[in-house]
């Protein structure tokens, strides 16, 4: 399996192999998946597993699993057994794998099944949940407690957030404080001080839809009453390292665009400003990396019709693999990125044989040249106080400049004629800061954590 690494490299050159980062994640036809893709997860090791709605040569949906070599069935052949889709998995930090969608137990009930590494079970026993409806969204935490929320409800018809703390299941709060009625919850997120958050179709007392948050004691709107007011449902929501919430889906700006909604703890804002994403139809996923990057995917498209996974820096958006990179010719429904900084997509985007499969970027591999290859270091990454930034394979001079996450220029050096040059952090605040680097006619930008 591929190691976490500590530096970026770049080739540099003159010419771009559009989509050359995106791979199908086991060659042509390594999953050959016959029904959409909807959820991605990995484990502490690197595997990556992959669900939906395909099934398997006896009609059972399934869990895929990627060992580095090959796609295979989690458990071997119907070990799962799953009559309906998968809509989400997860893992916990020991390994275990979770799936829950809408396949029922032998009770008819829904419920979360565990794979523990040598077989599938019902998490806490038999109809220890016991939903009446589809649950939409599982996470673990980094104690191994499984949260999950969907459509399902407690005996007085609410829909709720119920957690699995390795003995049984609860509500999280007691019975009826969210009071969902009716209505789904379609993504839950957790952020490093505990607190849960809450989306979907669930109205306030103005029946306006909002993002719920547990802080451990209640739960209330996040920032205040119609604070985010959105026009339709959010779907899909993620927490960065810094604990700002981002959330998407159906609901749209005053131009009638999609977009990305950010609360950074005090105020809700579209992520970039007014249409710099400018989403043509729903938003479907979101993650981001260690270093802030935010990914999302959905049904929009870019102006050649093909959809596409979009990056956000902390300063703009772009398409993944340049216009077109990924050239998926249907919906991406699942967004995913692992510890070793590849990105993953899925959906219902097909390969050249009308399978569905998973797509892979590395953004480490991808500008090549015949003539001239320059390899870029920065590092270390997170630091404390000093980062630097080392260039092999050139002789000429380039400059360095350290740059806010607002666009403010901090610091410049120019005419730096070595192969490394340094800048002190060590007297800036803590957070992220942009490092850009051009050499000759190009330029090449990374995010530093300032520990």
């Amino acid at each position: 399996m591929k190691k976490v690494t500590i530096f970026f490299t770049l080739f540099f050159s003159c010419i771009y192999m559009k989509g050359q980062n995106w791979i199908e994640l086991g060659g042509l036809n390594g999953l050959a998946a016959n029904g959409d893709i909807g959820s991605i997860c990995d484990d502490p090791l690197g595997n990556i597993y992959a669900a939906g709605v395909f099934n398997n040569s006896n009609s059972y949906v399934y869990v895929a699993l990627w060992d580095g070599t090959s796609w295979s069935e989690l458990g071997g052949i119907d070990s799962l057994s799953a009559i309906w889709s998968i809509l989400s998995i997860c893992s916990d930090p020991l390994g275990n794998i979770y799936a829950a969608g809408s396949f029922p137990n032998s009770d008819g009930k829904k419920y979360i099944a565990k794979y523990d590494g040598n077989l599938w079970s019902e998490l806490g026993g038999l109809s220890a949940l016991g939903a009446n409806e589809d649950i939409w969204s599982i996470f673990s935490d980094q104690f191994g407690s499984i949260y999950c929320a969907g459509q399902f409800n407690n005996v007085s018809g609410k829909q709720y957030v119920a957690k699995f703390d390795g003995t049984g299941f609860s509500e999280i709060a007691g019975i009826n404080p969210l009071m969902s009625t009716n209505k789904a919850i379609l993504t839950i997120c957790r952020d490093s001080q505990g607190n849960i958050y809450a989306a979907g179709s669930f109205l306030n007392s103005s029946y306006n839809y909002y993002i719920a948050k547990w802080d451990g004691i209640t739960w209330s709107e996040l920032g205040g009453l119609n604070s985010l007011n959105p026009n339709h449902w959010p779907v899909t929501m993620c927490c960065d390292r810094y604990d700002n919430i981002y959330v998407a889906g159906l609901f749209t700006n005053s131009s009638g665009n999609c977009y990305v909604a950010k609360w950074d703890g005090n105020l809700w804002q579209e992520l970039g400003g007014l249409n710099s994403l400018a989403a043509n139809n729903s938003i479907q996923s979101i993650c981001c990396d260690s270093l802030g990057n935010l990914y999302v995917g959905g049904e929009f498209t870019n102006w050649n019709g093909k959809y596409y996974v979009a990056k956000w820096n902390g300063i703009t958006w772009s398409e993944l693999g340049g216009t077109s990179g990924l050239n998926a010719n249907n919906a991406i429904y699942e967004v995913f990125h692992d510890k070793s900084g590849n990105t993953y997509a899925a959906g219902s985007f097909t390969n050249s044989s009308g399978n569905k499969y998973v797509a892979k970027y590395n953004e480490s591999v991808g500008i090549q040249s015949n003539e001239m290859k320059v390899e870029i270091s920065i590092l270390p990454n997170p630091t404390k106080n000093i980062v630097t930034a080392f260039i092999y394979g050139s002789q000429s001079e380039f400059s360095l400049k350290l740059i806010s996450l607002s666009g403010e220029l901090l610091e410049e050096k120019t005419n730096i004629n070595s192969n490394h040059s340094s800048i002190d952090l060590s007297n800036r605040s803590s957070g992220i800061y942009i490092v850009e680097i051009q050499l000759s006619d190009k330029i090449y930008r990374e995010k530093v954590v300032k520990e």
